[in-house]
């Protein structure tokens, strides 16, 4: 064979492994999501899969290495829809609605997914617990990122607001999502975001430090009887 027919040859089964990859993830998603972790066998990944048991260890050495590698698959996906909202985001309250409306899309778009990182969670596994802890982690950290221009009476508060911002959006989103979204997600994202929002606006900020002194200068916004906001 010349160079050219190796490599022609070398690339179309290259292709034809990531297929079959493809098919054997999505296999194992659909099944680990259905049953869970412990009730999944290899046997039924396989069948589902349209391959035999021996094709799939071929391509996963164990159910644990398939399992674990389902969840970073959705933990990146998780983490590039999330990114992508907030790249689009301005100001605080934009930050909050964008955080809310990417945890819904997630749960909207890959509801497999988001019920996969949720039972890893809790999950006897200590290795899924860690990939569904990086998940987490990941959402907190991209918050906080974005809520690092706005100034906060104490600093562990962004850190702190992140964290709670990305729980309640993440339980809102899963229990609309089990109850078969019995509303709109736009209109389940906008309930969402606003008591979030409105929740977050009775925290106290900063404001610049005067010329020449090196203390924050506490700012809270009275403008509405009764209720404190950002400003």
């Amino acid at each position: 064979m010349r160079i050219e027919e190796v490599t022609a040859v070398d690339e179309k089964v290259m292709r034809a492994r990531q297929a079959r990859r493809r098919s054997i993830m999505a296999a194992a998603a659909g099944l680990f999501a259905a049953c869970g972790y412990r009730a999944a066998s290899m046997e039924e990944i396989a069948c589902r899969a349209g391959i035999s048991k021996p094709v799939l260890y071929k391509s996963f050495s164990s159910k644990l290495e398939l399992y674990l590698a389902v969840l970073h698959e959705e933990v990146q996906g998780l983490e590039q829809t999330l990114t992508v909202a907030l790249g689009h985001a301005g100001d605080l309250e934009s930050i909050v609605t964008a955080t809310v409306a990417a945890v819904f899309d997630f749960a909207d778009t890959h509801p497999r997914g988001a019920a996969l990182l949720a039972d890893a969670a809790v999950a006897e596994e200590p290795s899924a617990q860690r990939l569904a802890h990086r998940a987490a982690t990941i959402c907190n950290d991209a918050v906080s990122q974005a809520l690092a221009a706005y100034p906060f009476a104490r600093a562990e508060q962004r850190r702190l607001i992140a964290v709670e911002l990305v729980a309640i959006a993440q339980a809102c989103a899963r229990d609309w999502a089990i109850h078969r979204k019995p509303i709109p997600k736009r209109d389940a994202v906008s309930t969402t975001a606003g008591l979030c929002w409105n929740g977050l606006a009775g925290v106290r900020t900063v404001a610049q430090s005067p010329a020449g002194s090196g203390d924050p200068v506490p700012v809270l916004d009275t403008a509405v009887p009764g209720q404190a906001g950002f400003r």
